[in-house]
């Protein structure tokens, strides 16, 4: 995804307009630095939403997390009280949750590298940004000359330009994409896969039931 596309076409229809208008160049600089200054401000709103998604489902995960660990421990009491169907119940439980918890660590790890986007597409618009603030006069003389030599071609080519325009729409569409892959990678169950879903989660119940029936069974640590 490049990064500063609108403020090359904005560059462009400014020096149309001030070729056309005589703006002074000084002002088409401003104007320019202006645009430049709400892309920032909506690439800062961005990165902080995108950030705001990712804390939340890492709250939602680790709450999954501690309530599957509440089960297992209700299953280790409750076989520790000699009722073993109520020990698999709270497993069955727990195994729920558990499937809960390794979808959303998925999610925020496609979260995580899209936060990491949005933050380096700000940074490189705000070295652009400070670039053309901290040299306005040599831009000023480039635009001068450029003018004079009809060239608005070649000066908006040579600007490097992008933008973080639409932003939100572009983070969306990134979601939607995502979500389309994993539909596409991960088809609905047919009825017989839900059977062996069921069928494996119960196997997964089992094994830690035995696994602590074992561990019960075990001779305690000599002194």
């Amino acid at each position: 995804m490049e990064l500063f596309n609108r403020v090359g076409r904005v560059l462009k229809s400014q020096l149309t307009h001030w070729q056309q208008q005589q703006e002074a160049p000084e002002d088409l600089l401003e104007r320019l630095l202006g645009e430049m200054e709400l892309e920032l401000i909506e690439l800062r709103r961005a990165l902080a939403q995108t950030i705001a998604t990712f804390k939340s489902t890492e709250r939602q995960r680790d709450a999954q997390q501690l309530i599957a660990q509440r089960w297992y421990e209700k299953a280790q009491a409750a076989l520790d009280r000699g009722n073993e169907q109520l020990a698999r119940e709270a497993l069955g439980q727990r195994q729920s949750y558990q499937s809960h918890t390794e979808a959303l660590g998925k999610s925020l790890g496609e979260q995580r590298a899209l936060v990491e986007q949005v933050r380096g597409q700000l940074q490189k618009l705000e070295r652009k940004y400070l670039e053309l603030k901290s040299q306005k006069n040599l831009y000023l003389a480039r635009l001068k000359s450029a003018i004079a030599a009809q060239k608005i071609e070649e000066i908006a080519g040579n600007l490097d330009n992008a933008s973080a325009s639409s932003l939100f729409e572009r983070i969306e569409t990134k979601i939607l994409e995502l979500e389309a892959e994993r539909e596409l990678l991960n088809p609905p169950p047919s009825p017989l896969d839900k059977k062996f879903e069921q069928w494996e989660e119960q196997q997964a119940v089992e094994a830690t039931l035995a696994a602590m029936k074992a561990r019960r069974s075990l001779p305690p640590p000599s002194s």
